[in-house]
């Protein structure tokens, strides 16, 4: 097999991923004694039409260590999961058709959620196998089927075993376009410019107004409770006085709470609703005396409470209550500022906290443990553990996992209709939709069989926690877990990597996963997030056809591990004219390596009795041994993207560059020359000694360059190095070691100095506009450097010069070289 004039990657990419599926080339060896390597990979919404450069870069970066390890001798175990069950899925279906849980039955959307998740799944299974992604897709799973249901179903059962699950009547963080409780990991914060009302309220039996600022206005009808601080001076003649509230005329005292005031923000004076935030349920905590007043039903509109303000949304409400009050002339100023607020992250909507019956998973008891937990892992970079610490120092509120929607996990449990205790099914039963199942046993307390089902859902994460459990279930191989690494973004470090710590710390005293490798965004060219809901991304489908997957992978490594990635065009360019480079290169090689008698593998590397290696020849494999050394520490600390750059700089300058000019005049030696070469003497054992190095060279090249750039590597290697090497693909075959017999550190720094007065010739000539091809009369050098003779043959032949002498002249190129041409 040889290599064809230009490379087809639109071939060859088709050709290598079939190749790839039929061989099981990364199919998990359930037999075998290798170690194992197993990868937690993130299971992505599949409620998706489009997929885009974010998703590329992620995956991609995750997926260059997992080819890296399989070269390394590893046993990998790759699945792919798709996260098809929860509130994501259920919007996308919403929104592309237009229905939502009130117009349709329970069954009706499930069909139709189902049918998105496959389709969904369908597409990234595509663009994953397009990209060269080495998944083993023989081990798959979805969140929603019996496996992932079975697995959750056990979580609960086991939590609420060990009494960590409640259920309880509380304010709770709800979205009221979703209509449904959220969790406090559910949440983004959001600035936005906004308004801070000053407010007039009288003081009963006084002529004393007291202002208050508030940016929630539309909340005055439940109104509980209004205080200042302590130790402000401006209030304390007023404290325990009712204050007479405008428009409703609800009277309250003013109470002092240091806590929650903070006299310097706005008046000094906070009013506190039901509910206006965290920090009213808090201070109804610390004034356990007064009564909240629930104003805001599940839909977001106002309830009969809400008195003249009934049926109003939040926005509605909120602009007519200013208009009220500018009315009544009690509004002292208005004043504009940026605000954060906190928004569900699956829609925007601002939150609101309602009270509602809900299951928690208690969690605020054991945040010294979840931090000790992660103080275990071993996260790259390492500043991403700062996040996790934060959130969990953050913490305020248990952790809510049940859902008021339809698709979604069904929380294994009945209620009896008698005397409402919970009913739990045994765990062999599992999974069981308690809507169709009944329980096989009667109440444990009153023995009656009447019972009503829990039709609530679980929180996605509650399954998606269980990731690292669930890729053990695939395969029933305890050795699997902790899994070897968890690769995710950094936003999700909060809610995915939080909560898989907190499930494999409650059910088996155990880390999830050993290493930890977070990855950045993706970003367009004006450094915005690329996402489905801005469309600010090119057809990732329409730029693997153009250009390659290959070149698509390299701008993927482009970013630091954890950084940020914008996507620019010229970097896929670039990605593409580097795979030209490789493969003229690679050409160039097989065409002076065919026919060979004896072997050019590594393995001969030690006999170089036979290899008299020549000067330059030692300076290339000296480099090439630093290279294959810092490319390996680079992949054991997950930093693809330095690879990348060491890589790139060896093969394009030390030997494209550089080392084939040098050498082909060994290489052409028994060959006709054109008029304008000169004439060089035969010396075999030089050509063979060439050969080998470029054998070396190339092959290490190709396995280097093989994590990030598959395809084109894999075509090379089919070509030449299959036969030679014996591994039928370069994905399996062995990664590259150092030969510390070829590292010679002098020779090393002479063939720097022949190199940079190579270079100073060949500006020369350019300067001269004098062909490098074209001979030259004489090259002097004048250096202190001993040793630097060795390499006259080479400068002499490369530069084409008649004589190259060693005196004086000339101009300094480096600190104790002088070089003097004469054209």
């Amino acid at each position: 097999m040889t290599l064809s004039q230009k490379y087809n990657h639109l071939e060859s990419e088709k050709k290598w991923q079939k190749f790839w599926q039929e061989e099981k080339i990364y199919q998990f060896n359930e037999k075998s004694n290798k170690p194992i390597y197993s990868v937690d990979t993130p299971p992505p919404y599949v409620s998706a039409d489009h997929l885009h450069q974010g998703h590329i870069m992620s995956y991609s970066q995750a997926e260059f260590i997992v080819r890296y390890k399989r070269m390394r001798g590893f046993n990998v175990y790759y699945p792919m999961g798709f996260d098809d069950n929860g509130l994501p899925t259920e919007r996308f279906v919403e929104k592309k058709y237009k229905v939502n849980k009130k117009t349709i039955s329970r069954p009706d959307f499930i069909k139709l959620c189902l049918q998105e998740t496959k389709k969904g799944a369908e597409t990234y299974r595509k663009l994953w196998t397009d990209l060269g992604i080495s998944v083993d897709w023989s081990k798959t799973y979805s969140t929603i089927n019996p496996l992932c249901q079975k697995r959750s179903q056990w979580s609960f059962l086991d939590l609420y075993n060990k009494g960590k699950i409640y259920r309880a009547n509380k304010p709770i963080l709800w979205c009221t376009t979703c209509q449904t409780a959220i969790a406090q990991a559910d949440l983004e914060p959001e600035e936005r410019k906004t308004k801070l009302i000053h407010i007039k309220a009288k003081i009963k039996d006084s002529d004393e107004n007291l202002v208050f600022a508030t940016t929630r206005p539309e909340l005055l009808p439940a109104c509980m409770g209004i205080s200042v601080n302590p130790d402000d001076k401006r209030y304390k003649h007023l404290i325990g006085k009712k204050i007479i509230m405008p428009l409703t005329g609800a009277e309250v005292e003013l109470t002092v709470d240091s806590e929650g005031v903070d006299s310097e923000y706005g008046s000094g004076v906070v009013y506190f609703c039901s509910y206006g935030g965290g920090e009213c349920i808090e201070w109804l905590t610390r004034h356990s005396n007064t009564k909240p007043i629930h104003i805001l039903n599940p839909d977001g509109k106002f309830n009969e409470k809400a008195g003249n303000y009934k049926g109003l949304s939040i926005g509605e409400a909120r602009k007519k209550i200013i208009e009220d009050l500018e009315q009544v002339g009690t509004i002292k100023k208005i004043e504009k500022i940026n605000n954060v607020t906190h928004v569900h992250e699956r829609c925007g909507t601002d939150v609101e906290y309602i009270p509602t019956k809900q299951w928690f998973i208690k969690m605020l008891d054991d945040k010294d443990k979840f931090l000790e937990f992660g103080e275990k892992l071993n996260w790259y970079p390492k500043d991403m553990h700062k996040k996790y610490i934060d959130w969990v120092e953050s913490l305020k509120w248990d952790w809510c996992i049940s859902r008021q929607r339809y698709y979604g996990v069904p929380f294994p449990l009945w209620y009896c209709k008698k005397c409402s205790k919970v009913i739990l099914p045994d765990e062999k039963d599992l999974p069981i939709d308690p809507s169709a199942d009944k329980p096989n046993k009667p109440c444990p307390k009153c023995k009656s069989k009447e019972t009503k089902p829990e039709l609530d859902v679980m929180d996605t994460w509650m399954t998606s926690s269980l990731t690292p459990y669930i890729v053990r279930d695939l395969i029933k191989n305890d050795k699997i877990f902790p899994n070897s690494l968890r690769p995710q973004a950094f936003e999700i470090i909060r809610t995915w990597l939080f909560y898989s710590v907190v499930k494999a710390y409650f059910h088996s005293n155990s880390i999830p996963f050993k290493d930890v490798m977070i990855s950045g965004h993706g970003l367009d060219q004006h450094g915005r997030k690329i996402s489905k809901r801005l469309g600010n991304y090119v057809d990732p489908n329409k730029i693997i056809e153009q250009y390659g997957a290959d070149s698509m992978r390299y701008w993927s490594c482009g970013a630091n591990l954890g950084s940020n990635l914008r996507f620019q065009e010229e970097e896929i360019r670039e990605g593409k004219k580097l795979l030209t480079k490789l493969w003229n290169v690679s050409k160039f090689c097989l065409l002076h390596l065919e026919n060979q008698r004896h072997p050019m593998s590594l393995k001969d590397i030690g006999c170089l009795d036979q290899f008299k290696l020549k000067p330059i020849d030692l300076w290339i494999l000296t480099k090439l041994q630093k290279v294959i050394k810092n490319c390996t520490e680079a992949f054991e600390s997950y930093e693809y993207s330095r690879v990348k750059k060491i890589v790139y700089n060896f093969f394009w300058k030390d030997l494209a560059d550089n080392y084939l000019e040098m050498v082909k005049y060994r290489l052409y030696q028994d060959q006709n020359k054109p008029n304008d070469q000169l004439p060089i003497t035969n010396d075999p054992e030089s050509k063979r000694t060439a050969q080998y190095t470029l054998y070396t060279c190339l092959l290490n090249v190709i396995k280097l360059w093989a994590p990030l750039l598959p395809h084109i590597t894999e075509e090379i290697w089919q070509a030449y190095f299959k036969e030679k090497e014996g591994n039928k693909s370069v994905h399996i075959s062995k990664w590259p070691e150092v030969n510390k017999d070829l590292i010679d550190e002098d020779n090393e720094k002479l063939g720097d100095l022949a190199i940079l007065i190579l270079s100073h010739v060949r500006k020369e000539k350019s300067d001269n506009n004098i062909s490098l091809a074209k001979e030259i009369k004489e090259v002097i050098i004048n250096s202190k450097e001993k040793g630097l003779e060795k390499f006259f043959e080479d400068l002499k032949e490369t530069s084409k010069a008649r004589r190259v002498d060693f005196g004086e002249g000339g101009i300094e190129v480096v600190e104790g070289v002088k070089v003097e041409i004469k054209l």
